[in-house]
């Protein structure tokens, strides 16, 4: 095996699922709160901010609202709008307006994260939910409901899919987060 083919070891896998964790966060608040930073301060010193949080070369394109991060783990770009690169046998909520969404391309897999809101109950949200995943070819592997809250889990070929719902101030959120496994 030659060295670039080597396997990560887990602790380095664990680092870098932490990392990219830190660097969807930090997107997704870049993206929520919009230009405000670029308006204040200045594209360039937004960008400096999060190339000193993230460690990578951040692009922040206020024409189009994407904040793009590159490191030697990978390159994530942040947005309001769904990634070209979404999923199309991940279900999306009929009407649901998305609010932010984190595409992620590593050298050892990848994802994509959207949040989604909308005003339907998260109960009816939830229900249908269930029942799409399953029409779209994902078998269940997590089903949980609490407080108001549901979270339901599924795996199809070698992705993982977790769809997380909730109520809060009469508008629902939807997570939906695919990943390599």
């Amino acid at each position: 095996m030659s060295d670039e083919q080597q396997a990560v070891p887990a602790s380095s896998e664990k680092m870098s699922q932490k990392k990219m964790m830190t660097i969807a966060g930090i997107i997704i608040a870049v993206v929520v709160i919009g230009g405000v930073a670029s308006r204040f301060a200045g594209k360039s010193a937004s960008e400096r901010t999060l190339e000193s949080l993230t460690g990578g070369k951040v692009n922040v394109d206020s024409g189009s609202g994407e904040v793009t991060v590159k490191t030697d783990e990978g390159t994530w770009v942040g947005s309001n709008k769904l990634p070209a690169d979404f999923p199309s046998d991940v279900p999306l909520y009929p009407g649901a307006k998305v609010q932010s969404s984190v595409s992620a391309a590593q050298e050892q897999g990848g994802g994509n994260y959207v949040g989604l809101e909308t005003s339907d109950a998260a109960a009816s949200v939830a229900s249908w939910y269930k029942a799409e995943i399953v029409a779209n070819g994902w078998k269940v592997t997590l089903n949980m409901d609490a407080s108001g809250s549901s979270l339901l889990g599924g795996s199809k070929d070698n992705r993982e899919l977790m769809v997380t719902v909730s109520e809060d101030g009469g508008k629902t959120t939807i997570g939906i987060a695919v990943s390599q496994k």
